[in-house]
């Protein structure tokens, strides 16, 4: 019993520093933060830091792993996997990444993620297998599924491509810039109408 309460409450200070280290990183930049810094934030010793984490880079790595929910995405796999056609399928999923991206949390990854990969090779390298693992995932399983093999693999794939690089377009303007509904209109609009484009051209012959 002793075992499993020590258990949680490792992961339970693991998921603390990590929260703290995230937000100092989306507002100082990764570069800027030092293992002294997050420690002090946390109210630990460096040591202690150290004994959860080796690294900024480690750090950084899990802070973009413990944003991949594994009962979210079941749920949202459950959902398209339910999509009576195409154009169902990208909305949801498109609705999904844009309330996704309204929490704080995402926020910080966001900011985090688009200073990083520019300046850290390792990351951006991690950063593109992950996105690469998704979507080959997406392809195969729920959308190649769905055109019943109108288009090639290869073709479906550039067309994913295009559809989610759309929806962290988005995501990154409203954050980082500002307001963008008086231009394109309301998020749900923006999404619906994203993903009629694409379920047409994924349809195309």
């Amino acid at each position: 019993m002793s075992k499993l309460f020590n258990e949680k409450k490792h992961a339970e200070q693991r998921h603390r520093l990590l929260a703290q280290a995230r937000r100092l990183f989306a507002s100082k930049g990764v570069m800027e933060t030092s293992m002294s810094q997050i420690a002090k934030a946390c109210k630990v010793t460096k040591a202690a830091l150290y004994h959860y984490f080796k690294s900024k880079d480690d750090i950084l790595r899990e802070i973009f792993l413990s944003h991949v929910n594994a009962k979210e995405m079941e749920t949202a796999i459950g959902l398209l996997k339910k999509a009576r056609d195409l154009e169902e399928c990208l909305c949801t999923l498109g609705k999904f990444h844009i309330e996704n991206m309204t929490s704080p949390d995402h926020r910080d990854l966001m900011k985090i993620m688009l200073s990083e990969t520019m300046k850290n090779a390792e990351m951006r390298k991690f950063y593109n297998q992950f996105i690469s693992q998704q979507m080959i995932y997406f392809v195969q399983e729920i959308l190649l599924p769905m055109t019943n093999g109108r288009k090639p693999q290869k073709e479906v794939r550039l067309l994913s491509f295009q559809f989610f690089a759309s929806l962290m377009h988005y995501s990154w303007y409203q954050i980082m810039i500002g307001d963008i509904t008086p231009l394109i209109g309301d998020a749900e609009t923006f999404v619906r109408t994203l993903a009629r484009t694409y379920a047409l051209r994924l349809q195309e012959n």
